[in-house]
């Protein structure tokens, strides 16, 4: 733990370790609705967002993982060694599903730790394509 002097950015390897290690079936059962999300396109790939977002968000309800990401979101938080002002909740600001998978954000005094739990990636090319990225990464940041 941390007494609140250490930068935030500098406990981000142990949120990450709490996700991985305490969540491991939160983010399998991530990983498993974006693999149904992805199992309906016509191919590898969709130009259309709306084939993305409300499908992916109504499996990850349907599988419970909505209501659990909240408190893996506040367990990353206390591996930080920081206090959530508030309980999150599965609804934004905490938690947001996009078309890159579920982004988890929590302010902690005056900077914010955002976890993007990407399933999907954005294909460079002339168009718009979402594709299934095959398993689920971890990605932390602090702004």
């Amino acid at each position: 733990m941390t007494d609140g002097t250490t930068p935030l950015s500098a406990t981000l390897d142990e949120a990450e370790r709490v996700l991985r290690e305490k969540h491991d079936r939160l983010l399998t059962v991530v990983g498993q609705c974006a693999d149904a999300v992805a199992a309906e396109w016509d191919g590898d790939s969709v130009a259309d967002r709306d084939r993305v977002v409300p499908p992916f968000a109504h499996a990850l309800d349907g599988s419970g993982a909505l209501s659990r990401l909240p408190r893996a979101l506040a367990d990353a938080v206390t591996a930080t060694g920081r206090p959530m002002p508030a309980p999150p909740v599965a609804a934004p600001p905490y938690v947001v599903v996009t078309a890159e998978g579920v982004v988890l954000r929590a302010t902690t005094g005056e900077e914010r730790l955002v976890i993007l739990l990407r399933t999907f990636d954005v294909a460079a090319d002339e168009s718009a394509r979402y594709v299934r990225t095959g398993d689920v990464s971890v990605e932390i940041e602090v702004r």
